[in-house]
Formats: C-alpha cells, sequence, structure tokens
C-alpha cells in the first residue's frame, strides 16, 4: 500500500512550505499536493525528494471532491497525513463585500476542509494525523474579517471535535492557529 501525505493549497504560501517541510521529515511513497495553478505545483517535483503528484483543483468546486475520492478509490493509499492549507480571507466590511466573495470563502475555508477529512478519512489508519488550518482569526470575532473569522473559528471547533471522535482509532487531527 502506497503512504502519502495530501496538501491542498500547496501552490504557495502555507500550503507550498508545508510540502517543503513534509518532504524534509517524512519518508512517504509519494505528496499528493492539491490547488488550482498546475505549473506552480508542477515545480514541486523538482524541488522535492519525495515523488511529488501536481492535481490541479479547484476546492471551490463541488466536481474536485468526487474527482478526489475517485482517485483515491483507484489507488486505494494509505492518506497518513492530510493539510488542509487551501484558504483565503477578504479585507472589508461585511455589507459592502460581494456575496460571491463571502460565499467562496465559506466554500473554500469550511466546506473544502470538512469534504477533503470526510473524503481521506477511509484511507487513513492509527498513527496518521491531520492539520488543519486555522487563524490567530478562529479566536474571537474579527472586524473587517468577518467571513474569514468566522470561518476559521469553524476550522478550529471542528478539528476538536474530530480530533475527540478520531482519538479511539488513533488519527490526530490538529488545528494550526
Amino acid at each position: 500500500m502506497k503512504k502519502i501525505a495530501v496538501i491542498t493549497g500547496a501552490s504557495s504560501g502555507m500550503g507550498r512550505e508545508f510540502v517543503y517541510a513534509v518532504d524534509k521529515e517524512f519518508q512517504l511513497d509519494e505528496i499528493w499536493v492539491i490547488a488550482r495553478r498546475k505549473e506552480r505545483l508542477e515545480e514541486l517535483q523538482a524541488e522535492c525528494r519525495t515523488p511529488v503528484r501536481p492535481i490541479p483543483m479547484d476546492l471551490s468546486d463541488n466536481a474536485s471532491y468526487a474527482a478526489y475520492k475517485d482517485m483515491l478509490e483507484a489507488e486505494k493509499p494509505q492518506v497518513h497525513l492530510l493539510i488542509n492549507a487551501a484558504g483565503y480571507g477578504l479585507f472589508g466590511t461585511f455589507d459592502e463585500m460581494e456575496l460571491d466573495n463571502q460565499l467562496g470563502i465559506i466554500d473554500l475555508n469550511a466546506k473544502a476542509l470538512t469534504a477533503m477529512c470526510l473524503l481521506s478519512l477511509p484511507y487513513m489508519h492509527k498513527g496518521d494525523s491531520i492539520i488543519n488550518l486555522g487563524s490567530n482569526s478562529s479566536w474571537q470575532p474579527v472586524p473587517y474579517l468577518s467571513v474569514y473569522g468566522a470561518t476559521k473559528a469553524y476550522v478550529l471547533s471542528f478539528s476538536r471535535a474530530i480530533g475527540r471522535e478520531l482519538k479511539s482509532r488513533g488519527i490526530f487531527v490538529m488545528c494550526v492557529c
């Protein structure tokens, strides 16, 4: 069975940094990197010692969940590590921000993270881990980042809850804030 890490938001920022850290610290058969920008994901292949599988996918599109599920079903890997680093926020007042932008933040920061956890769990075993990226905004209401802060509060609460639920299975969950 192939032992892998799955990292979302891997084309830039914290996601990309997690790719480098996982490559350095873990012995895996492959790292699956997920983000929208294919060329940025492909760059990682030359920068890592672990084989990297670029998966260009927009996690705010519901069709991506079926594609990810199909990949898992076809390969049946052990997902040793799932890192949900995909996410974004926009600064501004709630009433002046476009509805599509606000719903996009919710879709990526909360809905996609939830889907990735649920779809990956059947392929996780004792000793495997989930790392979800929260934020300092997880802890309190944040004016001018209201939707972003609310989604990160969701990530923290969700991570704590599933961490408790998965404890008996020996699957670890951490929310990075």
